[in-house]
């Protein structure tokens, strides 16, 4: 499903997390004519929130691009918050050392 990149909402990560060589890499990309995977958004029934792929959508963006393609599901930012959080939680235990 294509979504206008003005219908997404970035609130799940602060834009100074970008790299941007990553972006600036995409945007050749882009200009190439290369096709990406999905976005990953949630709808909570009225706002689109981006979950993955803050650095395609800025490429996007800075390329003039007005839609990208998504891939969506059912979800809140509160549930994004959470999900993010437990996957931390999982990594941490992971690399604990045993005693």
């Amino acid at each position: 499903m294509k979504i206008k990149l003005s219908s997404l909402r970035l609130d799940f990560q602060r834009h100074k997390n970008l790299i941007e060589e990553n972006v600036i890499e995409y945007q050749a990309r882009f200009r190439n004519g290369e096709s990406f995977p999905p976005v990953y958004v949630r709808f909570d029934g009225t706002d689109y929130f981006l979950q993955d792929g803050f650095h395609r959508v800025e490429a996007a963006r800075r390329e003039g691009l007005e839609e990208i393609d998504c891939e969506v599901e059912p979800g809140t930012i509160e549930e994004m918050e959470a999900e993010y959080r437990e996957m931390l939680e999982e990594l941490l235990k992971s690399l604990r050392i045993p005693q």
